[in-house]
This record gives C-alpha cells, sequence and structure tokens, in this order.
C-alpha cells in the first residue's frame, strides 16, 4: 500500500497537495534488523511514520538490563518523547525489528505545516491520539491485569505483534520473562 494511501486511511480528507507538501520535509530511510533509528542520549528533532516492519523503544535500567517502552508497528507514528519535547537527549533506543522502512521527519517542521493545512493537522492530531491510547491501555493492563491476561490483550489488540517482532521483546513488553510467555503460549492454545 502506497505511503499517500495509508496517511488518507489515518486522514480522509488528505489531498494530493497536503501528501506532497508533507512529503517535501521528509526522508525514507530503510532499516535492517537490530538497526537504530534513534540511541539513547542522542538529541534529535525527528519523529518518524512507521511505514512497513516495527520499531521497539528501550531503556536500560540501572541494573543494565533492556525495558522495552516502545514496541510500535506499521502505520503509526514515534519518536522519542523527551528529546522532541524537552529538546533533551533521548532516554530511549529505537531500533528496528526486522527489515523496517521509516518516513523520517524534523517534527517541529510538521507542525508548522499541520497549523497550515488543516488535513494534515487532523492527521498529527489522529497520531497523538493513537499513541495516548495505546500508552493508557498498556499503564492500565500492567496495574490491573496478571502476566496472562496481558498477554490476551495484547494478542487481541495488536496480534501483528506476534508475527512480527521476537517473543523475548514481546515479553519484555509485557513485563514478564521469555519462559513465562513461552508457557502462557502453551497453555492458552491448548
Amino acid at each position: 500500500m502506497a505511503l499517500h494511501q495509508i496517511l488518507k486511511s489515518l486522514s480522509p480528507k488528505l489531498n494530493t497537495a497536503d501528501f506532497n507538501s508533507f512529503f517535501e520535509i521528509c526522508e525514507t530511510v530503510s532499516l535492517k534488523n537490530k538497526e537504530a533509528i534513534i540511541e539513547a542520549n542522542q538529541k534529535t528533532s525527528k519523529a518518524f511514520f512507521i511505514l512497513k516492519g516495527m520499531i521497539r523503544g528501550y531503556l536500560i535500567n540501572e541494573e543494565g538490563v533492556e525495558k522495552n517502552i516502545f514496541l510500535r508497528p506499521a502505520h503509526t507514528f514515534m519518536g522519542a518523547p523527551n528529546a522532541l519535547f524537552n529538546e533533551e537527549r533521548s532516554r530511549y533506543t529505537f531500533e528496528a525489528i526486522g527489515d523496517t522502512i521509516l518516513v523520517v521527519f524534523p517534527l517541529h517542521e510538521f507542525e508548522e505545516l499541520a497549523i497550515k493545512r488543516p488535513t494534515l493537522l487532523k492527521l498529527y492530531i489522529a497520531g497523538y491520539k493513537e499513541m495516548i491510547q495505546t500508552m493508557v491501555v498498556r499503564i492500565e493492563s500492567m496495574i490491573n491485569n496478571m502476566p496472562e491476561q496481558r498477554y490476551e490483550e495484547l494478542l487481541q489488540r495488536s496480534p501483528q505483534f506476534f508475527q512480527i517482532a521476537y517473543h523475548k521483546d514481546i515479553a519484555n513488553y509485557l513485563g514478564i520473562s521469555p519462559v513465562s510467555l513461552s508457557r502462557i503460549i502453551k497453555r492458552t492454545s491448548l
């Protein structure tokens, strides 16, 4: 599916002029598995739209263990929140899971375009709504649900994760060990 069609599905009134003005500020980046688009401690003003593949965003905790904060599938927006909004260095590393294609753009330029073009503003708002909703659902799930319930919710909400992401990344995202995830998968598939 072409980028124009994908973005139009997120903002149906997007027209060719809107698409062209957005694409003028973008570059397409292809990443191989485990290749980073943003490194921890990097300053960046770039956001990205995942055209194909998946991105994981993680931090390394005080014990030196990677903790997945974000798993973002195709057709979603992402960037390093603290770097984009507070002009700080990114706390997270964002890397590809499998072969991934991104449309990368400076967030401030996209915001300027969105102010001038209402259909791009709707796309911008739709991207934020999706990210906020995803984070709220994840936080509520981590607080309220047992591991098996978190797994079942994620499987229902985002089955593509299980087709693209590695089980170790999904387990980390769910806050459980890979062995626990394997047991849950085995138990629920009987």
